[in-house]
């Protein structure tokens, strides 16, 4: 049986009763032991590390679909700088420029944005489907060539801002892959 304690540790001279006190007291503002604290410590950054490059790798594996999605881009530019652009022409350009736009709002801080812009420029300087008719029909006719030759000539400087901006664009992207 234990004794019973005063109320005053001071006036209680049986050993048991203060030493058990003092024991208890000490345990519970102990906690941890040191080493279970460094391992929990360790594994919770380990944790957050994870979490972070995992993140980091999947931004990383969307930034090289992107940087695909604008070799596409240019791919299709290609084929319609050798010939003067109709609208009927446009259908890769345009399959392109939608998946471009969604990279533009995925990674907004990549400039995705100036190549869409000019993309969209170049799609203004596209000859309109009745024009190329004329054009092949009166061929003879010194206006109708003069206006096709403008036409691909603007449509020529539209592509060499669009190279641009995909440059420009890519840049960016493999200084964020190089990280």
């Amino acid at each position: 049986m234990v004794p019973p304690c005063s109320s005053s540790p001071w006036q209680n001279t049986d050993d048991t009763c203060g030493s058990g006190l003092f024991q208890a007291s000490s345990a519970a503002s102990e906690g941890f032991n040191d080493t279970f604290t460094w391992v929990a410590l360790l594994t919770a950054l380990g944790l957050v590390l994870a979490a972070v490059y995992r993140w980091r790798d999947k931004r990383a594996k969307l930034l090289e679909k992107d940087y695909v999605v604008l070799d596409k881009v240019v791919v299709e530019l290609d084929a319609l700088q050798s010939l003067t652009a109709t609208h009927a022409d446009l259908g890769g350009l345009r399959r392109e420029l939608s998946l471009v736009k969604q990279a533009e709002k995925r990674f907004p801080k990549i400039p995705f944005g100036a190549v869409v812009d000019t993309v969209e420029a170049y799609e203004t300087t596209v000859l309109s489907t009745e024009c190329a008719k004329r054009i092949t029909k009166r061929i003879s006719d010194k206006k109708s060539v003069t206006e096709a030759l403008e036409l691909s000539r603007r449509q020529g400087a539209k592509i060499a801002d669009v190279r641009a901006a995909i440059d420009a664009a890519q840049r960016v992207i493999d200084r964020r892959l190089r990280r």
